[in-house]
């Protein structure tokens, strides 16, 4: 996310109106099951994706238990290579589980794909860049001019099925428990006032707020790009803005540690 977020919230706030569910439960993760590890914002950048899990791979194997990668949403726009992103994170690591969230990016890119006319806003911002990952070049007078129909029929012959399905069935967020530490994952904020089991969507894709101690929760996000996380914050943002300063950033949770920094730089193509 950059300065513009406040303006894209407001313009795809509707998406999160009264077609989706207003209350929604954080699925639980166990750290006695082996470490967790968070990455941030991808947008498209294959490369430094395929680097950090490999990385992550060479860390993990200290630990007992099965590793789990949850990518903290926003995979697709901005980046060069959407379509190769969701390639790789669609198929299962040999070492390990990967999980991915939903992420404000997952949410326009959807809402162009259902309704283009209504979300040509899109296209500004990472949008021209993921449809030329799946080969489609289309411009916003293209789009504005073009029958929705015959938008969608240029769409359809690009964007595989199973990638939009995929993305319409990610989980918004978990709660991550340990012996003595507890974390919520989400693309981009949390509501104090209400659990992890009835969490507002929009908060956890969009933003606002934060943990609150009554609930003895940290929050690891992505969405608002940080030069390197802030370890001692109740909020711990790790999105290190890949797309454009070419740092990938995870965070390792495990038992009886302390968070702990993974970071790759920029890979060549």
């Amino acid at each position: 996310m950059t300065a513009t977020s406040g303006l894209m919230g407001r313009l795809f706030g509707r998406l999160l109106g009264s077609g989706q569910p207003d209350g929604v439960a954080l699925l639980p993760l166990d750290l006695a099951d082996g470490p967790v590890y968070a990455i941030g914002d991808v947008h498209g950048c294959r490369n430094l994706l395929r680097a950090l899990e490999a990385q992550i791979a060479a860390d993990a194997a200290q630990f007992e238990g099965r590793p789990r990668v949850i990518l903290l949403g926003d995979l697709v726009d901005r980046g060069p290579n959407t379509a190769g992103v969701l390639d790789d994170v669609m198929r299962p690591l040999r070492w390990g589980d990967r999980l991915a969230l939903r992420g404000n990016h997952e949410d326009m890119m959807l809402a162009f794909v259902d309704d283009p006319r209504a979300n040509l806003d899109w296209l500004g911002f990472g949008g021209f860049e993921t449809l030329g990952s799946y080969g489609l070049v289309l411009d916003e007078a293209q789009a504005k001019q073009l029958p929705t129909r015959r938008v969608q029929q240029m769409l359809s012959a690009h964007l595989p099925d199973d990638h939009l399905a995929w993305l319409r069935n990610l989980p918004p967020g978990f709660v991550v428990r340990g012996l003595n530490q507890a974390f919520v994952l989400a693309h981009a904020g949390f509501d104090p006032t209400r659990g992890p089991h009835d969490q507002p969507l929009r908060t956890l894709t969009w933003g606002g707020m934060g943990p609150g101690p009554e609930h003895g929760l940290r929050l690891v996000h992505g969405h608002v790009i940080q030069q390197a996380p802030d370890l001692a914050a109740s909020c711990i943002g790790i999105d290190t803005g890949a797309y454009k300063s070419g740092k990938l950033t995870a965070l390792r949770l495990a038992e009886s540690y302390f968070p702990h920094v993974l970071t790759v730089d920029a890979v060549p193509s």
